[in-house]
């Protein structure tokens, strides 16, 4: 499990307790009526979470938001959300579009490197695999700077343990191929080179990027 994992299930934990006190809250009062504050706050929290997770349209961002006053409501909407995100069933909205669309750019790549066009597409494929690597610091809070090379983003993704020492060097072996392509020294690498890039790059994001 990734430091960014243990820190969602922390903050999901968090949150199903206070839906719990808030219940008793509730179920103690003279009036059966919940404070505003404990209820907004619950709520809320709860909303910025799951939109954060999934996207304001989820089944569970809408649930919180259409449901009437109820803290035992949210506190299933939050057990059940915890329950597929541990199954892997609750998925980062925007990280799903980004593989969809680094999937038709390495399709690209695979056409092109099948017709013996290895330099062209060994610039495709470095060019996934550093956006893969922008967007899996986003996972991390880590901000990047706009002219970080894939090296840098490499370096700063092992030092948040985002994956292990073997990944570390395996991309730097493989970045170079992609970059021997963009910068002309075409005579460095071969076709079967380029053809174990492509591999590793779609095994790295369907691992990393899911």
């Amino acid at each position: 499990m990734t430091k960014d994992s243990k820190e969602v299930l922390l903050k999901f934990n968090e949150l199903i307790n206070k839906a719990k006190d808030a219940c008793e809250v509730f179920k103690q009062s003279d009036d059966g009526t919940l404070p505003g504050d404990v209820y907004f706050e619950l709520r809320v929290s709860s909303i910025n979470l799951l939109t954060r997770l999934t996207s304001e349209d989820s089944i569970y961002v809408q649930e919180l938001k259409n449901m009437s006053p109820n803290a035992f409501s949210i506190k299933g909407v939050l057990e059940a959300a915890r329950a597929d995100y541990l199954e892997g069933f609750l998925t980062d909205h925007k990280l799903l579009i980004s593989a969809e669309v680094f999937s038709n750019l390495l399709v690209q790549a695979e056409v092109l490197l099948d017709h013996d066009y290895k330099d062209a597409a060994a610039v495709i494929i470095r060019a996934v695999l550093e956006d893969g690597l922008r967007r899996l610091c986003q996972s991390y809070h880590i901000e990047p700077g706009k002219r970080d090379t894939i090296q840098q983003l490499n370096e700063q993704l092992y030092k948040e343990h985002a994956y292990t020492a073997l990944i570390h060097k395996e991309i730097i072996a493989k970045a170079e191929i992609g970059n021997c392509a963009a910068h002309g020294r075409f005579d460095q690498y071969q076709k079967d080179d380029v053809g174990i890039f492509l591999e590793f790059v779609l095994r790295f994001l369907a691992q990393y990027l899911k």
